[in-house]
This record gives structure tokens, C-alpha cells and sequence, in this order.
């Protein structure tokens, strides 16, 4: 937990970083700053056989015109101290969206992720202060446990293992400890811009509050700790639950069996769908707009709600939670070359495999058939019917949604529909019981 104030002793330091570390290679996040410096320092000169090669990585944002003189500070740091370094610049983009801080850090993770080797994590240098910072902004901004959880001491950043080992240690232990081996840092004049959210409350708000309560940045990362373990709770009872309302046979959600939860659980449970989803979290407003204006809904229309970045819809009882990248491929149409792989459009994988009684008769493959996606009007005979029926009903009888529908793979012998992936076969093409046959089946990016 980091909660509770840790002395910043070199020694026990490295002992308890390398348990946590447990092996994998490490990169430290360099900026050049006080904070990052006693880091590195740190692990450059605390000598430990069990402490594995470090590395450091500096990320040049190109926002201040000394930025490349800074990075050259760097790399000199850096060999003095016999560490490996790497700087990379990026490119900021998006901060009238994001905001100057959350577009940095997202330009900065982008780069941290893509350099990263898999199994290598990330050491930051956010300390104790920081945190409790970071739970008080989150709170201004009216976060929910999640976001008042602040930051952890290890987590997951789409893919890459972020570990932060300060977050216990205050800011005054590590000056202190820069000052004692006379350590030289870079001085970012933005970290005075106080017209950044951060830098206001640090240097105008924070000193006032300390005055008044001396020990507020360890008691505020105690409720940052308290939130992530309500989280937790709240996480659990979800998969709960979800047990209860995720639909087995398709990737939607049981609308009527949600509406029986308390209105606390669906959206707890709506909550942990989408970030299950790896989809950005909804404001509690759209999520409430999820519950009236789809869940409610009559269940002969089809609703949705859109944020950025996600998306939710209705088909029936379902309730379906998506990418919001809607637009949809125009797949074309392809020759099939027997039982090749074949990539789509949209980065889905086509493959056949060798079964029994299901898929194509292998003397099917022989023929010329082409790969199609649905224009409208097409018919076919199933397996085991006497009649055709169209592909808008056979959708319907499926419960296909509306929005799945163009892209099915449709197989075609001339003009004539033989098979619709995943669903059905035609007569007089589908293998029979007993007979071996090809079943094609389809795999996501």
C-alpha cells in the first residue's frame, strides 16, 4: 500500500523494487526533473547482484524551446552513471481536446509503449505528493472511486507494465536526497505555468492546505488506497453479476436480466463491460443515457448512445457495448483459392478447417467460388429445408443485428448463395452427417 509515509532508505529501496520487478528487464521514464534523477540515481549506484540492467528513456515533447538541449543533459546523466539512454521525440496532438497535460501524456505513453520490449516495465517517479494531488484533481472533476483510486504502485497501460516505486516516498525525502549527493536537475519552466490545472494547485492551493493539515499527502494517498479498494469490491461483485446478465451465446448483454439489478449494479455493471471491452469509460450522464434512453427502450427499436470512443445499441433484448469507429469496410468481393487463409478488408482472417459433418462438401471447394458481402435480395435453401428463404429473414430468425449484417461473409457458386459463414450451409453443398466436409470460420484481428 502507499498510503503510509516510507523513509527513502537506498538500500531497502532496491530490495522491495526488485521483489516487485520479479526479473523483468527495466526502463526508467527520465525527464531530467528532480524526481526522475533520484531515481535513476538510485538504481545506477545502489549496487545489488539480484537488481537487473536498467536502462533510461527520455521523451522530448518539443513543447519548450530548450527541449533538445535538455535531452543532450540527459544522455550526458545518463553516461555518467553507466546507464543505457534513449531519447525520443514526439509530437503532442489533440490539446484542444485533451488539454495540454493529458495530450503529453498521452503523446508520452504512446512512445513508452511502442519502445517497450514485452517484458520490460516501466519505472516512473511520481511520489507521494503527486498522488494525493492527483486524487484532489480527480475529485474537482467529480471521478468516481475508479478515478479517486488515483494511481497504483504497479498497473496496466494497454499492454505495458507501469511501476511506480516513489509513491510513497514525499517530495521532501527525495530533494533531500538530491541535495545530499548534490545532484544535478533540469528545471522545466512549465511546472510554474499555473494556468495548468496542476501547477495551481500545487503551487497556489497545495502550500495553504499543508499549513493547516502538515500530514495531508500521506492521509489523502491512505483514501486514494481506501478508493482502489472499493474498486476492487466493486470489480468483484460485477463478475458477479455479469454471470448472470453476459449472454453465452453471443457478445451482448441481457437487457431484461440487467433491469433487475439495482440501478447502483447496472451501472457498476455497465462500467466493468466496457472497460472489459478495453473501450474509454462514459461521464455518468451517458451512462445514465444508456439505462433510459436504450435499456428502457421498446424492444422492437433499436437505440443507441455514443461517446467518444464507444458505443452502445439495443437489438431486441440485447444490449450490445462497441468501438465507435462505425464505419463499416467496403469488403468488395474475393476469388476463394481453395482452402487458403485469406485476410479481409477489415483485418479479419478467413480459415478452413477439416470437419465432419459440417461446412462444404470438399468437392465444393473445387468450383469457383466467390466471396461476397450482402447487398440486399439474396435467397437461399439451408440444409434440411424444402424451401429458400431470404437472408433478411434468416437474419431475423438468427437475431443477427441489423448492424452485423453487411459484414457476414456470404459464399457464392455463380449467382447462387451456398453458404452464410458461421450460420448455414445450402442444400445439396452442406456436408452431410458422416461426411467430411470444410467449415469456414472467421478470426478477428
Amino acid at each position: 500500500m502507499a498510503s503510509s509515509h516510507k523513509a527513502l532508505n537506498p538500500q531497502q529501496f532496491i530490495v522491495d523494487l526488485i521483489r516487485q520487478v520479479d526479473d523483468r528487464a527495466v526502463c526508467v521514464a527520465y525527464s531530467g526533473g528532480v524526481d526522475s534523477h533520484v531515481l535513476l540515481h538510485l538504481l545506477a549506484t545502489t549496487h545489488h547482484p539480484q537488481l537487473p540492467a536498467i536502462r533510461a528513456l527520455h521523451i522530448d515533447h518539443g513543447l519548450h524551446p530548450d527541449s533538445s538541449r535538455w535531452a543532450v543533459q540527459c544522455r550526458q546523466t545518463a553516461a555518467d552513471l553507466g546507464v543505457s539512454f534513449e531519447s525520443v521525440s514526439v509530437s503532442v496532438d489533440s490539446v484542444d481536446e485533451l488539454g495540454l497535460e493529458a495530450a503529453a501524456r498521452e503523446a508520452r505513453y504512446h512512445a513508452f509503449r511502442f519502445d517497450l520490449a514485452d517484458n520490460e516495465v516501466l519505472l516512473t517517479a511520481q511520489h507521494q505528493q503527486d498522488q494525493a494531488e492527483t486524487l484532489l484533481l480527480q475529485l474537482l472533476r467529480g471521478a468516481g472511486p475508479a478515478g479517486l483510486s488515483a494511481m497504483a504502485e504497479e498497473s496496466d497501460n494497454q499492454g505495458l507494465t507501469v511501476i511506480r516505486p516513489f509513491l510513497g516516498i514525499s517530495k521532501t525525502d527525495i530533494v533531500s536526497y538530491a541535495k545530499l549527493h548534490k545532484l544535478q536537475w533540469i528545471d522545466d519552466p512549465s511546472n510554474d505555468d499555473q494556468t495548468l490545472n496542476r501547477n495551481y494547485l500545487r503551487h497556489a492551493i497545495w502550500p495553504l492546505l499543508e499549513q493547516r493539515w502538515p500530514g495531508m499527502a500521506t492521509t489523502l494517498s491512505r483514501s486514494a488506497d481506501h478508493c482502489r479498494e472499493a474498486v476492487v469490491l466493486m470489480r468483484g461483485l460485477a463478475q458477479l453479476d455479469a454471470g448472470q446478465v453476459l449472454l453465452t451465446d453471443s457478445d451482448g448483454l441481457s437487457i431484461s436480466a440487467l433491469t433487475q439489478l439495482p440501478e447502483a449494479r447496472q451501472r457498476n455493471l455497465l462500467r466493468y463491460a466496457i472497460e472489459t471491452a478495453e473501450l474509454p469509460l462514459p461521464s455518468a450522464a451517458i451512462l445514465q443515457r444508456v439505462l433510459e434512453e436504450v435499456c428502457l427502450a421498446a424492444e422492437d427499436k433499436n437505440p443507441h448512445v455514443e461517446w467518444p470512443g464507444g458505443l452502445v445499441r439495443r437489438y431486441r433484448d440485447q444490449l450490445f457495448i462497441e468501438s465507435a469507429e462505425t464505419d463499416r469496410t467496403d469488403l468488395g468481393e474475393t476469388l476463394i483459392n481453395g482452402t487458403e487463409t485469406m485476410t479481409l478488408g477489415d483485418g479479419r482472417r478467413l480459415h478452413w478447417r477439416l470437419s465432419s459433418g459440417q461446412g462444404l462438401k470438399p468437392h465444393v471447394l473445387n468450383s469457383q467460388i466467390m466471396l461476397k458481402f450482402r447487398q440486399g435480395g439474396e435467397r437461399i435453401r439451408l440444409q434440411g429445408h424444402a424451401q429458400h428463404k431470404s437472408l433478411k429473414q434468416l437474419f431475423q430468425e438468427w437475431g443477427v443485428p441489423p448492424w452485423q449484417r453487411t459484414q457476414i461473409p456470404l459464399l457464392f457458386v455463380g449467382q447462387e448463395l451456398i453458404a452464410v459463414v458461421g450460420y448455414g450451409y445450402a442444400e445439396h453443398y452442406a456436408a452431410d452427417i458422416g461426411e467430411k466436409g470444410w467449415l469456414p470460420l472467421l478470426e478477428q484481428p
